[in-house]
């Protein structure tokens, strides 16, 4: 609808040549138009007054503005320039002796790519349409919107050529291609993902084979209207280390043999501090700092354990050996004391408030990574360095095990695993969440997607500015035809107001990109910086 704005509240009224103006209207009103690769598109706005005389003029001198710098420019005569590089919305505003009015243009950014020069004509065939063709994303995903172009990826099912079309009330852009997959380029991606950030894609998928075209059923892309933050360190056992990747960026080995001569594992971070496991499991501890990758413990220290994490403010590391909580210096690694606890304790994380540990308490424990009975509990801290009270939160039934507990970034929810087996590469691991006061688990169930992929080890992105959170975790799950089997690290977003609800709060997961799809990933710890 078209804003009329009469009257500003001053005292003054505004009029042309003595009379008073009863209306300003931006003409030619709320529009559509189409933009695109080829040149601008232009349009002229007029500011048209209605006097109180009812007579009706143009005004020549009026101050031109837009809310939305991205999807074009006016210039001083009214002559909006659309983008030729995205689509968008924005109001056209004039003002003329304070009073206002404005128009709202919706700009669509259309366009058709070609680089493998198909023959259109192809999917001018008879359509068969709900087609099982898609093999990654999920219908449904949902990823910040500074996620790097995603890799769509279909079966062939005979295609002679393929055909993507990306719609939304500001995008409509065609892709034809002779592969099974593609990914868009950084200018495309960024005109599809920042303009629609805050809303949905729908993503078409035909394919020519011989005689007919092949139609599948179409996806629907949630843009987050904020952007990932911070890096993501996870544990490749391929390269015997942790790698580093900032989010929309690549990985980058960051501590592995082979910058240390020593497989590296088992961290955790926070804050300028990652501590660390050298040569697996009992091995000894090792810290760096973050911001420079100095050295605070390095290798053959006196250090033990295996499970680890650091209160908020740094100053201390909690760690776990052989069912025991061991209680070190946060900044220098030196040993403190064995927290006493009266149980077989394991898997320990630090609330972001500092005033609770979760962890694991098992009923029969060989390692600190393979035990029986293991239940989610939180321990108070009651002090500097001194632990109170150890409540159970969630103890499953048998055989089902809980272990692997992780804080939200808010501090209002826990997440973690749950299996049959021992926690050690459980095939049937699964993702659930818990109030952090406790209640009932709730299963991500969009997040676990299926039976059997050995979700595991869940960790919370920094907390946004926004009301999802990100979850990241590995994942056995095929990532579409490019990875079977072999563990990665897949991100899902989180809505707090459906688990208050007891109801699943995710979406479908989505793969990381930028990590190496030839490796075998884990542990993904998820760093504001």
């Amino acid at each position: 609808m078209l804003l009329l704005l009469p009257l500003a509240c001053s005292p003054e009224f505004a009029d042309v040549d003595g009379v008073q103006i009863a209306t300003l209207t931006v003409t030619p009103g709320d529009l559509t138009l189409e933009t695109g690769p080829n040149g601008p598109v232009e349009q002229q706005f007029l500011a048209v007054a209605e006097l109180m005389n009812g007579e009706v003029v143009t005004l020549e001198t009026v101050e031109w503005g837009l809310s939305n710098a991205s999807a074009g420019e006016i210039d001083a005569d009214g002559l909006f320039s659309a983008s030729t590089t995205n689509g968008g919305v924005t109001w056209i505003r004039a003002r003329f002796d304070g009073i206002e009015a404005i128009a709202n243009v919706t700009l669509i950014y259309a366009d058709q790519r070609n680089d493998d020069g198909v023959d259109t004509s192809l999917f001018d065939q008879p359509e068969t349409t709900g087609q099982a063709l898609w093999t990654y994303p999920s219908d449904n995903v949902n990823f910040p919107r500074n996620t790097p172009g995603i890799n769509f990826q279909w079966i062939a099912a005979g295609q002679t050529a393929a055909r993507l079309r990306f719609r939304s009330s500001v995008t409509d852009i065609s892709i034809y291609t002779t592969g099974t997959s593609y990914t868009a380029d950084e200018a495309t991606w960024a005109s599809i993902a920042g303009t629609n950030a805050g809303g949905t894609v729908t993503v078409d998928l035909s394919l020519a084979a011989e005689g007919s075209v092949l139609t599948a059923d179409p996806l629907t892309l949630n843009v987050n209207r904020m952007d990932g933050q911070g890096s993501i360190y996870y544990w490749s056992t391929s390269a015997q280390g942790i790698m580093k990747v900032p989010y929309g960026g690549s990985a980058t080995d960051y501590l592995s043999v082979s910058n240390t001569g020593h497989c590296v594992g088992c961290h955790v971070a926070r804050g300028d501090y990652l501590a660390y496991t050298y040569d697996g499991g009992n091995g000894g501890t090792g810290m760096s700092r973050l911001s420079d990758g100095s050295t605070i413990l390095g290798y053959n220290t006196d250090i033990y354990a295996n499970f680890k994490t650091f209160s908020p403010d740094g100053k201390y590391l909690l760690g776990t050996y052989n069912g025991a909580l061991l209680l070190y210096d946060g900044q220098t690694g030196a040993y403190l004391y064995e927290v006493a606890t009266g149980y077989l304790a394991t898997h320990v994380d630090w609330s972001p408030d500092g005033s609770q540990v979760a962890l694991v308490l098992a009923d029969g424990l060989s390692c600190d990574w393979s035990f029986s009975g293991g239940k989610v509990a939180v321990m108070d801290v009651v002090g500097d360095g001194q632990f109170g009270t150890i409540t159970v939160l969630y103890d499953p039934p048998d055989p089902t095990i809980a272990y692997y507990p992780a804080w939200s970034p808010d501090g209002a929810w826990i997440a973690f695993n749950q299996s049959t087996q021992d926690a050690y590469d459980d095939s049937d691991a699964t993702l659930y969440v818990i109030n952090g006061e406790g209640g009932t688990p709730v299963p991500l169930t969009n997040a676990n997607y299926m039976a059997d992929l050995t979700n595991s080890w869940p960790h919370w992105g920094p907390l946004p500015d926004d009301d999802v959170l990100w979850l990241a975790f590995s994942s056995k799950r095929a990532y579409g035809n490019v990875v079977s089997g072999a563990p990665q690290i897949w991100v899902v977003g989180f809505d707090p107001a459906l688990a208050e609800q007891g109801l699943d709060p995710t979406w479908p997961a989505f793969w990381l990109p930028g990590q190496d799809p030839a490796q075998s990933n884990h542990i993904p710890v998820w760093t504001r910086e």
